[in-house]
């Protein structure tokens, strides 16, 4: 199989006008790139997460022509900063990668040597180069070699991670233009890779997303260089391609961390080498190959009906299939135009929702076409295609489900598979009503914005129940009671104070600063408290379980039931003392209804409880209480049961970006159980 084939773009260029602008569009960027080139050693990348506002969580602006200046794409406030300005040279070079595989099809299309020759120089600076440029990791710290660096590092890029999507886009292509190459070209190509390989292959040490990337990239590399040894490091290694998807890819496919961002992300990576090895005659056996398939399968079965995307823990905020429709795009190459993956991207080609791009490690587009649809599957019949409407489906080794009747779908997520990228919101739920999102979860902004942790990755920003203001603990599984395709009751016990980590082997391989992101993210504690227990506990896995022991016991309950034209929610909670137990539910539609309200405070002050804006409880006697709220062109009505004692609050929340709230209402009981009861309905459309 040839990677890029000429004829089958010159052949698509007849019919598609899109493809004539594209390339036109991209030979006015790779000029004007490469006749301005300015990269050197000396110029230190920093992680791309720090590249937002701190005000609103907004992605700065990376300009070309302007290193200096990063202002924000929301706010058009303007930052300087050594910090920053190391951010921009990590975008730069992601623009050399992605610029030299541009040119590579230009080169092929065109034949001008002018591309040809901007590749070379490509591969003569970084090869010759790459030992110049310092040894360093995303907190910025240099080692002056391999053995004395800590893991995560890179050369080029802020850390391994990064260095693996650029030297993948590279080889992509490098591949183009091979047999263009002299030999002097393909023997500095090999000795960069071997250099890269040096620095990526002692990070690979367990089953992670990152851990996929680097082995993607060895795979990558070992195939367009010949070399053996990488090849079955990154297939055969003891965290290699083969423990990654069988271990790293739950029964229901998939990838472990519970983040659909991640899953994508992951996959990204092990497509490229998928479609290498398939270039190259590599044997992949077909069962990891299948595996690949039914998690690209599984993930447009997982999107509600409008191919907008459920989006528990970390990620980027609005995502849809469109996002990751690059992705399809090599796995229609890799598995065929007739495959089910190829029917499935051409519905999401189809689709009537906008592509959201991703802030980072960003994807090249023109418009909605990716230069992966442009190199590798240029005539596919995106005209002609059946539809593929997805089912509802619980997916018990994932922990989460998708509920669906008529135009109405509920994701539920009730459980965890560990706390890496994980928020702490088990039984949160996300609703889309007639096409339109009644509800949906925030994921965060870069991780390098305060508000990411002080908001967007705490159990109040999400549609589930606190306890006592605080964060839930437990990062393990739930369960499931019943499930039917409309309905979902399950369960998870001991929420706040079910430790699932070694205490021991975190606080001796932890520093002080990382114990106390953890302790505050994870088990609610605050600042001061975890400084307090690095500073006055000589055993802090003692102090920690002590603590942690000292909480409530809590068990949640839920019930998800989807009607003709709503859904209904039952929340049960119990604990083994009295707790204020507080239900929130955040909405993208807008208060209709005209209330008695009067000025109040739930009465905390962090774990999120201090960024809640405009907080009115709600006066009323009545045991139920109906509010209409204005969804797109729907009138949506709540009808809140209020038990014994329940207390209804209004308030505004944080959205993503944080310069937008969402309205919010709470249900707050205090006692040792609580009957949570929400009744949703479409009512009518406005004129």
């Amino acid at each position: 199989m040839k990677y890029f084939d000429r004829r089958l773009l010159k052949e698509a260029l007849i019919y598609e006008p899109s493809f004539h602008d594209m390339l036109s569009k991209m030979t006015q960027e790779v000029d004007q790139f490469f006749q301005s080139f300015d990269d050197d050693p000396s110029k230190i990348s920093h992680w791309g997460h720090h590249y937002f506002c701190k005000d609103d969580g907004g992605l700065l602006q990376f300009d070309l022509k302007k290193p200096h200046h990063h202002q924000c794409s929301i706010c058009n406030k303007t930052f300087q900063s050594e910090l920053l300005d190391g951010v921009w040279v990590y975008y730069y070079r992601n623009q050399v990668a992605l610029n030299t595989w541009k040119s590579a099809v230009l080169y092929e299309m065109t034949k001008k040597k002018k591309y040809l020759k901007y590749i070379k120089s490509m591969i003569h600076f970084y090869g010759k180069k790459y030992l110049e440029f310092p040894l360093h990791n995303k907190e910025g710290h240099i080692y002056k070699d391999i053995q004395s660096a800590e893991w995560g590092c890179g050369r080029i890029m802020p850390q391994g991670l990064n260095e693996s999507i650029w030297i993948i886009r590279m080889i992509n292509g490098f591949e183009i233009v091979k047999k263009y190459l002299e030999s002097e070209d393909l023997m500095t190509i090999l000795e960069l890779s071997r250099h890269i390989f040096d620095v990526l292959k002692p990070q690979v040490n367990k089953v992670h997303n990152i851990s996929c990337w680097k082995n993607s990239a060895i795979l990558n590399m070992g195939l367009f260089n010949r070399d053996e040894e990488m090849m079955d490091f990154a297939h055969h290694g003891t965290y290699g391609l083969e423990v990654q998807l069988t271990q790293g890819v739950t029964k229901d496919f998939f990838w472990y961390e519970g983040s659909i961002h991640y899953n994508f992300f992951t996959l990204e990576g092990i497509i490229n080498s998928l479609l290498f090895a398939k270039v190259y005659q590599y044997h992949i056996p077909q069962r990891l190959k299948k595996i690949v398939m039914q998690m690209l399968e599984q993930a447009y079965e997982y999107a509600f009906s409008n191919h907008i995307l459920p989006n528990p823990n970390d990620g980027w905020p609005n995502i849809n299939l469109k996002t990751y429709g690059y992705i399809y795009d090599m796995a229609t190459k890799v598995f065929g135009e007739r495959s089910m993956i190829a029917e499935m991207n051409k519905n999401i080609i189809n689709g009537t929702v906008d592509r959201v791009e991703l802030p980072l490690s960003r994807p090249y587009y023109y418009k909605e076409i990716s230069l992966e649809r442009l190199i590798l599957i240029p005539t596919l019949d995106t005209l002609h295609y059946r539809k593929v409407i997805a089912d509802a489906h619980n997916f018990k080794t994932s922990q989460f489900a998708i509920l669906r009747h008529k135009d109405i779908n509920v994701f539920y997520k009730y459980g965890h598979n560990g706390p890496s990228h994980a928020h702490p919101d088990k039984m949160s739920i996300e609703v889309m009503m007639n096409q339109q999102m009644l509800s949906r979860d925030l994921s965060n902004a870069g991780y390098g914005v305060a508000l990411s942790n002080e908001w967007h990755r705490v159990t109040a920003s999400h549609n589930t129940v606190v306890v006592n203001g605080g964060n839930q603990i437990s990062m393990r599984h739930g369960k499931t009671i019943n499930y039917r395709s409309d309905y979902l009751k399950a369960e998870a016990k001991d929420i706040y104070r079910d430790l699932n980590i070694n205490l021991d082997h975190m606080t001796k391989t932890m520093n002080p600063d990382e114990i106390i992101k953890y302790l505050t993210r994870y088990l609610s504690f605050s600042k001061e408290q975890a400084k307090e227990a690095i500073l006055h506990s000589k055993d802090l896995s003692e102090f920690i379980q002590k603590r942690v022991t000292e909480l409530p016991k809590v068990d949640y309950l839920r019930t998800v039931k989807i009607t003709e034209d709503g859904f209904n929610d039952y929340f049960q909670v119990t604990s083994d003392r009295d707790v204020t137990m507080d239900y929130f539910f955040h909405l993208d539609a807008k208060l209709n209804t005209r209330l008695s309200l009067k000025n109040a405070d739930l009465g905390y002050k962090s774990f999120g409880y201090q960024h809640l804006k405009n907080i009115k409880l709600v006066r009323t006697r009545n045991k139920k209480v109906t509010i209409e709220w204005l969804l797109g062109d729907m009138i949506v009505e709540s009808v809140i049961h209020l038990n014994e004692g329940a207390k209804l609050y209004l308030m505004k929340s944080l959205d993503n970006p944080i310069t937008q709230f969402r309205d919010t209402f709470v249900i707050r009981k205090i006692g040792n159980e609580a009957n949570f009861k929400v009744e949703w309905q479409v009512k009518e459309k406005t004129e």
